[in-house]
């Protein structure tokens, strides 16, 4: 039997024309014994299908189009769940579901045979459930009466369920595996019926909802109606709140549709919370102070990244849409998992933790801590925004981009696309409902997150790509449009990386490779931006310690001197930080006595720089006593991104009471690098 991993090594092949194994090593995260193994272990059922096997040529793999036909029909069109292995994980989740919607008492012997596993495997995944459950303050039990059973709040029961549904939606046999559940309780009309209601509700009224959040509605719903036996508890603060929303009424009507009269007077608010954590525009200001706290938490990110934001008003305007389905998240803990979060981590790491703690007004506000997953997401709109700031030229070739996964996966696809293929000209994004309208002339090529028809080539991509698929794109779109770019050039960077291991020790082969993509792959615009650590900027030149008694205005001045040295800035770039802190006041004050003025690049920056002044007599800003500082950092940035590494070592470094009172406390320049250079090792 195919499980998971297997599919997910016969989709990669299939979704391109020839993908090499280093590739789909890097691409599927496995090991070349793993990769092989699943390689003869598909052959091996397709040979048992009479299918034609993958094939591997000249380092690529490949599949016929007769396979291919073939497979798509059989294994992904119309799946037979029994010819696949369930993960652990997988059947931590369905288990949940199954007893959720129970119509009889379910036993062990019941697990067994939906799954197919032995009585000790059951046994196990019982136990693993029982301890999740457990956590999130439910009980989940057996009794020779009742069989398995879920005790509990109901909100929470729900919860789990809207949880299990979101992670198997986010893998790709997700729905069969849901489909599976609901079958096994004969619940399949009652999932078809509730998708009519759905359709018919969001017509009627016209709601637009984003498509994936929308998928998951239908099934939340569906398994509320088969097992919410027991009645929701809203406070009356809570109910206050919901009641405010334009949306409260229609769903009532929705509530009424899908559960009755009766029981839709206590479904309401849930219908509620969940319609306005799925709604695509915010149409009205129900909740007005939302757009109070989108300029909080725009301050608080300018704050702590010295970034200023050009277009302020479309930050706002996005933000707030995307907004309003997160409060109301976190709020009613509504539970939300971002399959991109780690990958979100790993490449935008400095940019994460500046918006992690850009959040806080949103975090006090609604006293509810924020996930990684909503962290990751209010990157991925911060990340698109700050890519924007920078305008592009008009090209030649029109690209339109349809994304149907939400306001910031769609900007950060957009971002993407823009600095891979800055020659091409993007319009603004759409979802698929809008694409239909579009006539071919008004563009020359689509990318898309869901398959579109076009007589205009058409490249279906993630909303987060890895350096592989960027790879695979950009060959795809450089065969179809050859003039585009002179990097056209399919380098085999597998070959390389094979000469480069066979001669050197290869320490992060992900790492090395995905350099090597961006170096050979990359235009000019797009080469990937060096960001020095805090240790590189703060030389023993850069730094200064005085015992004069300076104003204010004089201790900017002399610390911007080791920058002017070093022609990193012009004499109009002091003036312009002076003038920032007569106009704005005393925002460069981040407390502790520390200050770090800055200005716009355009001021006259040449190239980046940071330099540090210790006051031993501290300064006044703005004559103001709440506001000495005797620690002064002038950061010169050039662009939105090569400070943020350093600057997020500075921000660790400055936050930690023992390394800062080193600094301040010193009176050697070599003892303030020691501690610069330990703080970055440590924090």
């Amino acid at each position: 039997m195919l499980d998971q991993r297997s599919i997910r090594l016969v989709e990669e092949i299939m979704n391109h024309e020839q993908i090499t194994k280093l590739e789909l090593m890097q691409q599927l995260k496995l090991s070349d014994r793993q990769l092989m193994y699943d390689f003869e272990k598909v052959n091996g059922i397709l040979e048992g299908f009479n299918i034609p096997k993958l094939e591997i040529s000249h380092r690529y793999f490949r599949i016929s189009a007769e396979a291919k036909e073939v497979l798509r029909k059989k294994l992904l069109s119309d799946r037979s769940i029994g010819q696949y292995n369930f993960s652990e994980d997988n059947r931590i989740y369905m288990i949940y579901l199954y007893v959720y919607i129970k119509k009889e008492p379910v036993s062990n012997f019941h697990l067994q045979s939906l799954f197919k596993v032995s009585k000790n495997t059951a046994l196990s995944d019982v136990r693993r459930l029982k301890k999740s459950c457990q956590n999130k303050g439910l009980i989940f039990r057996y009794s020779r009466n009742e069989g398995y059973c879920i005790e509990g709040n109901e909100m929470e029961k729900r919860r789990s369920v809207i949880s299990c549904i979101h992670q198997l939606l986010g893998q790709s046999m997700g729905e069969e595996f849901i489909i599976y559940i609901l079958r096994a309780w004969n619940q399949e009309e009652s999932l078809k019926q509730t998708r009519d209601i759905m359709q018919r509700w969001l017509a009627e009224h016209g709601v637009q909802l984003v498509k994936t959040r929308k998928i998951e509605l239908i099934y939340y719903f569906t398994f509320f109606q088969a097992g919410g036996k027991e009645e929701l508890f809203f406070s009356e603060e809570e109910k206050e709140l919901l009641t405010k929303q334009s949306l409260l009424p229609l769903a009532g009507s929705l509530s009424e549709q899908l559960y009755g009269e009766a029981r839709a007077v206590q479904e309401v608010y849930l219908v509620t919370i969940l319609l306005l954590t799925a709604i695509e525009h915010i149409q009205r200001v129900d909740t007005p102070e939302l757009l109070t706290l989108s300029e909080e938490i725009i301050e608080e990110f300018e704050k702590n990244t010295l970034l200023p934001v050009k277009n302020k008003q479309l930050l706002k305007e996005s933000l707030f849409n995307h907004l309003v389905p997160a409060y109301f998240r976190i709020l009613f803990e509504i539970p939300f998992h971002n399959a991109l979060s780690t990958t979100i981590q790993s490449e935008y790491a400095e940019l994460f933790q500046f918006v992690k703690r850009s959040l806080l007004p949103l975090e006090s506000w609604t006293g509810k801590e924020i996930s990684e997953d909503e962290i990751g997401f209010f990157t991925m709109h911060f990340g698109s925004i700050i890519d924007r700031q920078n305008t592009m030229e008009i090209g030649r070739v029109t690209g339109l981009i349809v994304c149907a996964n939400g306001i910031s996966s769609s900007m950060m696809l957009a971002s993407q696309l823009k600095e891979l293929f800055p020659e091409i000209y993007f319009s603004e994004v759409f979802n698929g409902d809008q694409f239909a309208d579009i006539s071919v002339q008004n563009y020359d090529l689509v990318f898309s997150t869901i398959p579109v028809e076009s007589s205009k080539p058409t490249f279906v991509v993630k909303p987060l790509m890895t350096q592989v698929e960027k790879k695979h794109l950009l060959q795809s779109v450089y065969k179809h449009f050859p003039n585009l770019s002179s990097h056209s050039k399919h380098l085999m960077i597998d070959e390389i990386m094979t000469v480069i291991k066979n001669n050197a020790t290869v320490t992060n082969e992900e790492k090395l490779y995905g350099s090597l993509v961006q170096l050979f792959y990359a235009t000019s615009n797009q080469k990937e931006v060096y960001k020095p650590m805090l240790s590189e900027l703060l030389t023993k030149d850069m730094i200064q310690i005085t015992e004069e008694h300076l104003e204010w205005e004089e201790a900017i001045r002399k610390a911007s001197i080791p920058l002017l040295d070093q022609n990193n800035i012009q004499e109009s770039y002091v003036e312009a930080m002076i003038n920032n802190v007569k106009e704005l006041g005393t925002y460069i004050h981040v407390g502790k006595g520390v200050g770090i003025p800055h200005a716009r690049p355009e001021n006259g920056v040449n190239k980046l720089g940071m330099s540090m002044l210790k006051l031993k007599r501290p300064a006044a800003l703005l004559g103001k006593e709440e506001h000495q500082i005797d620690l002064i950092i002038c950061l010169a940035a050039v662009d939105n991104e090569a400070h943020l590494k350093a600057l997020a070592q500075l921000t660790k470094i400055l936050g930690n009471a023992s390394f800062l009172n080193r600094l301040k406390e010193t009176d050697s320049i070599d003892e303030m690098i020691s501690t610069i250079q330990e703080g970055e090792k440590v924090l």
